[in-house]
């Protein structure tokens, strides 16, 4: 179990003063990746070859986090198969658990753009740990979904497996919320779901479904549904 130390800085929150949520997994991207290497899921000859790619994530969280908290994020794999790499997220918040995420990952060869085995990735991997927890949500397209806006992939939302980094779905899906719905809320709960790569210059079709508090995403490309999110409001004042 590898373990980050951060302290929250201006820079990283919006105009409440809350982090954004997004950084959140930027911050478990950086985790997993230092902790892949350390535990023998990744290894430097995978560069460019190889890279583990996220297919669902959700995230609880019980209060907010705010500038100049000091946070401790720790993560761990969870039992795998050949092909399903589940991991495990933990953030602590003044000797508290305040949050916990859970995810699955996928390892792909990155010029085939297709799912390998760690032994053709050149990996031997470590003792199967038992850790089980429940999976990520799955989540599914709304009937009655509205089309509200487009959104076309710029040079800086592509991350070195080539297609639009993990952790910009979720800034992409909360731009959609209104802003007066962040005053006296904040998001406790994050479910994403990425059923499809999207790619450099593409343009996203991006669906959204309200009811009460919770806030369903949907980003199309050309017909194809791609990503999911679903985000639930939960009022909260400091």
């Amino acid at each position: 179990m590898y373990t980050l130390h951060y302290t929250i800085q201006n820079d990283q929150c919006d105009y409440t003063g809350r982090l954004r949520d997004e950084n959140i997994f930027v911050y478990f991207s950086r985790l997993a990746t230092v902790d892949g290497s350390l535990s023998g899921f990744y290894k430097e000859s995978m560069k460019g070859k190889y890279g583990y790619v996220v297919s669902k994530q959700s995230l609880i969280l019980t209060e907010p986090i705010y500038e100049d908290d000091e946070i401790t994020l720790t993560t761990n794999i969870g039992h795998y198969s050949n092909v399903i790499f589940p991991r495990f997220y933990y953030i602590e918040k003044e000797g508290r658990r305040i949050g916990e995420c859970r995810s699955i990952w996928t390892l792909i060869d990155l010029k085939r753009r297709r799912i390998t085995s760690p032994k053709r990735a050149g990996l031997t991997l470590p003792d199967n740990p038992d850790l089980v927890k429940e999976d990520p949500e799955t989540l599914f397209t709304q009937d009655d979904r509205q089309l509200v806006s487009t959104y076309t992939v710029p040079y800086s939302d592509i991350d070195t497996n080539r297609h639009l980094n993990n952790t910009h779905y979720l800034r992409i899906a909360s731009n959609l919320i209104p802003v007066e719905a962040y005053e006296n809320h904040f998001m406790d709960s994050i479910s994403i779901n990425y059923k499809k790569e999207i790619l450099a210059h593409q343009t996203i079709e991006l669906y959204l479904t309200h009811s009460d508090d919770t806030y369903i995403i949907e980003g199309d490309v050309e017909g194809e549904n791609c990503f999911i999110v679903k985000i639930h409001m939960k009022e909260y004042t400091k």
